[in-house]
């Protein structure tokens, strides 16, 4: 399953990268993939696991891009 979401407070591609290296480590993603102007990011990942990966996800933003916020995109 593929979601999209939008980021706010994320302005650095090296913390974008650093970002996507920890998400990889988590169980249940299939891949993950930030927008070039770094406002989107697209997570694919089972079904069942997308709450825990998006709690920890969350949580990775804003440790690793000093506050970087994540919403879910209706599309």
């Amino acid at each position: 399953m593929l979601r999209s979401y939008h980021l706010t407070h994320l302005t650095d591609t090296g913390k974008a990268e650093k970002i996507l290296r920890e998400m990889d480590g988590l169980e249940g993603v299939r891949s993950g993939r930030i927008s070039e102007d770094l406002k989107e990011l697209d997570v694919e990942a089972e079904e069942n696991s997308f709450s825990l990966i998006m709690d920890r996800t969350v949580n990775i933003c804003r440790r690793v891009a000093d506050g970087c916020e994540i919403t879910f995109m209706f599309r």
